[in-house]
């Protein structure tokens, strides 16, 4: 009897001695292995441009042991103070290299590393504002300047898409925040020329002359189509801004010209001579 007491004492012993009595951990003398916790995402892989998500990313940490069995699992989010991991959780905020730090404790009081993955997430369309100006002459004819000016506070601008009546017309890459564009708007304008003249002058640039009676018709390209920029970011967030035609700046316009200078693009078929003008000038 006495030996069955003692059996059942050290037993008792043994288990109060293997029991931490402030955490409840139990102390397997035989487990000295931590426990190993790995983390996936969903989305697995970055469902943007250059690493970047730019969707909500939920993590999902899956911890195992072996022997005593995992006990807590923790983890932090750009160095805050540790949670306990209970189940997945979503990320929603914009960072550039979101830190993510987790390890988990068994119940034997072994304690994994800390491990740790970075992530990229840019959830933000880039911001774009568009707008003109005019250059140029009426003898060299005019160039719109477009520019947009685009900007990209998370992953960076990328680059600026410029449309023309709905075809691309350039594009420039860079991180801007300035994107300009030229476009030659009277690349398909016209002056048909007719009537008798005084004292041309033909030069490189331009064709001036006296007009005694001169009569001017003008072709213009049609902008009837509103233009547009696309602005991308790095993570292939993108916006765009769109803008009227612009109004046509003071020009020759179509009428009768008489006893005065006239000064018109060089480039044209047809004939100019010293009395009579009969010829078609290209805005080129």
């Amino acid at each position: 009897m006495k030996r069955k007491c003692l059996a059942i004492g050290i037993i008792l012993l043994f288990i109060v001695i293997a029991v931490n009595p402030i955490t409840g951990i139990s102390h397997n003398r035989d487990d000295t292995t931590p426990p190993v916790t790995t983390i996936s995402l969903n989305p697995p892989e970055p469902d943007g441009e250059n690493g970047w998500y730019v969707s909500n990313v939920t993590v999902i940490l899956n911890a195992t042991d072996n022997d005593s069995g995992v006990n807590i699992t923790k983890y932090s989010i750009d160095e805050a103070p540790w949670e306990n991991y209970t189940e997945p959780f979503i990320l929603t905020k914009d960072g550039d290299g979101i830190l993510i730090e987790y390890f988990s404790i068994d119940t034997a009081g072994n304690i994994e590393p800390v491990k740790n993955a970075i992530l990229d997430i840019d959830r933000t369309i880039p911001l774009i504002a568009l707008n003109y100006t005019w250059d140029g002459n009426r003898w060299r004819g005019y160039d719109i300047i477009y520019t947009a000016i685009a900007n990209d506070e998370m992953s960076g601008m990328n680059r600026v898409e410029f449309y023309i009546d709905d075809e691309l017309h350039e594009i420039i890459n860079g991180s801007g925040p300035d994107y300009v564009s030229t476009y030659p708007f009277y690349y398909e304008g016209i002056y048909n020329v007719r009537g008798f003249i005084l004292n041309p002058k033909i030069t490189d640039d331009y064709v001036k002359f006296y007009s005694l009676l001169v009569t001017i018709s003008v072709l213009y390209k049609d902008m009837n189509v509103p233009q547009c920029a696309y602005a991308y970011d790095n993570a292939g967030n993108w916006d765009f801004a769109t803008i009227l035609p612009p109004p046509l700046p003071a020009t020759i316009v179509p009428g009768i010209f008489l006893f005065q200078n006239v000064i018109l693009p060089n480039n044209y078929s047809g004939y100019v001579g010293r009395f009579l003008i009969k010829a078609t000038f290209y805005n080129s």
